[in-house]
């Protein structure tokens, strides 16, 4: 070693250079041509990939937005449709309130004409039993009074009148 040259003493050995340069070469090419197309493909492959999934994915948030707005409409159309189906029911529970309250009346008016006619048909049915029961009184007590007023005044007029009324 030389002082004058430093610390290092740097030589090229060219043969060593030039062999390791070509055995680089052949390293290169092996790899350039077995290694390096499959490896090529595998990334295409790979980004080809990466990209159907992210045209899925904003295939998939469109689809999710609309599925969204149609359940919100949905939505929207049943709530309507709850209310639409509650304001006709209370109509028709008001229809049927209504037409009970007329049957109700009727019902009632009908009952009350019925129980008029009963009692005007027992009132008559009384009358003309008060009558009877009076007629027959009277029959019965103008025949006493005749039976007395007749045995008073002769006994044979009284054969008369009682076979008169037999």
């Amino acid at each position: 070693m030389n002082t004058n040259d430093g610390i290092y003493d740097i030589t090229w050995d060219w043969p060593v250079f030039v062999s390791q340069l070509f055995g680089f070469a052949v390293i290169l090419g092996a790899l350039s041509r077995w290694v390096a197309p499959p490896l090529r493909t595998a990334m295409r492959k790979a980004q080809h990939t990466i990209h159907q999934q992210m045209e899925e994915s904003t295939d998939a948030a469109t689809e999710l937005a609309a599925a969204q707005r149609a359940f919100a409409e949905a939505g929207a159309a049943a709530r309507a449709e709850v209310a639409r189906i509650d304001r006709e029911a209370r109509e028709d529970a008001d229809r049927i309130v209504t037409t009970l309250r007329e049957t109700a009346a009727a019902e009632v008016e009908r009952v009350r004409r019925q129980g008029l006619r009963h009692l005007a048909q027992v009132h008559r049915q009384l009358e003309d039993e008060l009558a009877n029961n009076l007629t027959v009184a009277v029959i019965d007590r103008a025949e006493s009074i005749a039976v007395t007023y007749s045995n008073h005044r002769s006994p044979d007029r009284t054969a008369s009148i009682v076979s008169w009324t037999s």
